[in-house]
């Protein structure tokens, strides 16, 4: 019966050992927003040097 009981309550502190670090884990993967279901931020097409004021001396223009 001890050691009964001594298996359990080692299972017991196993089982809420792994949910508390799972949870911990879960949590972290929802702030960075890399769980799954997570839809991807929408992508701006960003086109570089775009829009940089070019002086009228430029060859081109």
């Amino acid at each position: 019966m001890r050691v009964k009981r001594l298996l359990l309550s080692v299972a017991a502190l196993v089982l809420v050992a792994g949910i508390v670090i799972g949870g911990w884990t879960f949590y972290d993967a929802w702030q960075m927003g890399v769980l799954p279901w997570q839809p991807e931020p929408t992508r701006i097409v960003v086109t570089p040097f775009a829009d940089l004021p070019t002086p009228s001396a430029t060859p081109g223009n």
